[in-house]
């Protein structure tokens, strides 16, 4: 009995011991975890009054000023006002899955074109009326089931949507509405990509546009609640500052981006979007905007864009060029305002008719606000004529700036599996005479079956010989090929550019490089130099939506389009010929309709040759010597 009371009392003090000690250590630590805590959530300065997203109300007179005395911006408002006039009598959007992908992303798009046009002028004008109106349509994306998370672009860009509205017209809300479009953004927008980081989903598309798009457009959602829906906006804001950072080492060392300019203007809308909203909300962007490359990636912009306003639209870009908003935020908050008088044509070439609804018209409103703010000084030259961007390995050179008819020429080498690229190494585009005769077909129906998958080798538009380049043995090339640029430059009067191309056909190719050359302005120079490892079918590309006549000999063509004539000529080897090959495809492929493949073959080839071909305005007979690569300098 005697021991047992011991023990009794051995436990009893323990206990004693610990409660005196240990408890009011835990205790402690219990209440500072969520002092610390507190103290590293990036909502700590998240600003309390609204509208506190892009454009705060102090921002406001000098737009207002601006849209008063400033030309370009008074039209602009004029555009948007337009846009708005016409949504006051348009139905709200309704939940429909469709299009090639059957997605709710055309929705979500219009969606936000609505809301960001309507609120933008309710905070411009004070008209309730497009309050009203963009309330209503809010309220009716707050009621769809879902915003598609399926597919979660959608739901991203909704959510955008919804939030913006909601700081914006957040003082002309209902309490009833406010709680409503809340829930929504939380429920439908936050919650789906919540579950995808847990489940570590969220990082499927870490290295493309999605990354910028989805945490773009959940991290404006999470700033517009925040305040009422903290531990939800925390976990969105934690996970994009470090997704984010990742996505923008992607514009190192340069701004060259892989995915081609259509692409690159949807990532860097919501790049722009994500730091201009932090900015604006928190006073700080946790140093997304200082990420090598970004402050100069409208370098990338200007330069793929041709004379023509046609994109050098590589991989899966369309070639239509639209205006990119974004650039107006980029001319200020890195001080270039070159950049907004390069923007300043586009907007006003696509904006005129309201119908004519673009892709990045949705974000026009925000367009109008950066253009409108104060400029800041800066550098005002005009861009070298000639710039490579070295991690993407592209580059591109024209004759002048400003001139619809001068020579241009997009050339690229680069990765063949960068996101939405195509097996496309060496390829080019070239404008002259104000058209473009060197064509991309662009990338075809994302519907099609494995178009992200196995079967995407197999289709027309992404194999090679589809491209502005060389085929082998009418394979595709190598999917593991990395072909950077050797040299850009001048020589003279002359810009050029230089690839190696030899890992597009190992083990068919010992060596392959390619140089194109800008000649004075006045004619361009494609020059192949190739060392087959064993006999190969070597066939010269080039795609035109010109009408196509070879001359008697074959050695060259004359190309005509818009009234415009440009001649092709073959400088080297002495046997080639021209001829033409059909590019038509059968359902459901695109059919490539009036396109036509201009083509020099060169049937086993078993030592090394060059093959030039020499581009110049109908009449021009110059014929330049032909010197080796090597000898470029």
């Amino acid at each position: 009995m005697l021991i047992a009371r011991s023990r009794v009392l051995a436990v009893a003090l323990s206990f004693a011991f610990i409660r005196a000690l240990v408890l009011p250590f835990v205790l402690t630590t219990l209440v500072l975890l969520p002092i610390r805590s507190h103290a590293a959530s990036p909502l700590d300065t998240l600003q309390p009054q609204h509208p506190r997203l892009i454009v705060h109300d102090s921002d406001l007179p000098a737009i207002k000023q601006a849209i008063a005395n400033d030309p370009f911006v008074k039209q602009y408002y004029r555009q948007q006002l337009a846009v708005g006039e016409k949504l006051l009598t348009t139905p709200p959007d309704v939940y429909v899955i469709g299009g090639s992908e059957h997605t709710l992303l055309a929705t979500a798009r219009d969606l936000e074109g609505r809301i960001f046009t309507l609120a933008g002028l309710y905070r411009l004008n004070g008209d309730k009326r497009f309050a009203d109106r963009a309330i209503q349509e809010m309220l009716a994306a707050a009621a769809f089931p879902d915003w598609y998370p399926t597919h979660f672009l959608d739901t991203a860009e909704v959510t955008a949507a919804l939030g913006l509205g909601y700081d914006w017209l957040y003082p002309a809300l209902t309490p009833a509405d406010s709680a409503t479009i809340k829930n929504a953004i939380a429920t439908k927008g936050i919650d789906p990509w919540l579950e995808r980081i847990k489940s570590g989903d969220a990082l499927h598309h870490e290295h493309n546009n999605w990354n910028q798009v989805c945490n773009g457009g959940e991290s404006v959602g999470a700033l517009a609640i925040g305040e009422d829906e903290p531990v939800r906006a925390r976990g969105i804001l934690d996970h994009a500052q470090t997704a984010i950072a990742e996505i923008m080492k992607l514009f190192a060392p340069d701004g060259g981006f892989e995915e081609g300019p259509g692409y690159w203007n949807y990532a860097t809308s919501y790049n722009v979007l994500y730091i201009a909203a932090l900015d604006s909300a928190l006073g700080k962007d946790f140093g997304a905007a200082d990420a090598q490359g970004f402050s100069t990636t409208v370098d990338y912009h200007i330069q793929s864009t041709g004379p023509t306003l046609q994109f050098a639209n590589f991989g899966d870009a369309h070639p239509d060029a639209y205006p990119s908003p974004q650039v107006f935020w980029f001319a200020r908050r890195f001080h270039h305002p070159a950049y907004a008088v390069s923007e300043r044509p586009m907007v006003l070439n696509t904006h005129l008719n309201p119908d004519e609804q673009k892709e990045s018209s949705r974000f026009a409103m925000l367009g109008l606000m950066w253009a409108a703010m104060p400029a800041t000084s800066g550098d005002t030259a005009p861009l070298p004529k000639i710039e490579s961007f070295a991690r993407v390995s592209q580059a591109y050179m024209r004759g002048a700036w400003g001139d619809a008819n001068t020579w241009y020429v997009g050339f690229k080498g680069g990765d063949a599996r960068a996101s939405h690229g195509h097996l496309d190494l060496g390829s080019f585009v070239m404008d002259a005479l104000g058209q473009r005769w060197a064509s991309d077909l662009a990338g075809d129906n994302y519907g099609l079956p494995g178009y992200f998958g196995r079967q995407r080798w197999t289709y027309y538009r992404m194999r090679t010989e589809s491209h502005n380049t060389l085929t082998i043995d009418g394979q595709n090339q190598d999917l593991d090929a990395n072909s950077p640029l050797t040299s850009t430059g001048t020589m003279g009067k002359t810009l050029y550019a230089i690839a190696d191309l030899g890992q597009a056909y190992k083990g068919k190719l010992t060596a392959w490089n390619r140089g194109i050359a800008l000649i004075e302005n006045q004619r361009v120079l494609v020059q192949d130099e190739i060392a087959p490892a064993q006999p190969v079918d070597l066939v010269w590309n080039l795609h035109t939506s010109a009408a196509v006549k070879i001359a008697a000999d074959g050695r060259s063509a004359t190309l005509t389009k818009d009234g415009q004539t440009l001649r092709a000529a073959i400088v080297a080897p002495a046997e080639a010929k021209f001829s033409t090959v059909s590019t038509h495809m059968p359902p459901p492929q695109a059919s490539n309709e009036g396109i036509t493949n201009l083509v020099i073959s060169l049937p086993k080839q078993a030592t090394a040759q060059t093959i030039a071909v020499l581009f110049t305005h109908s009449g021009d007979k110059a014929t330049p010597a032909i010197k080796p690569l090597s000898a470029w300098k």
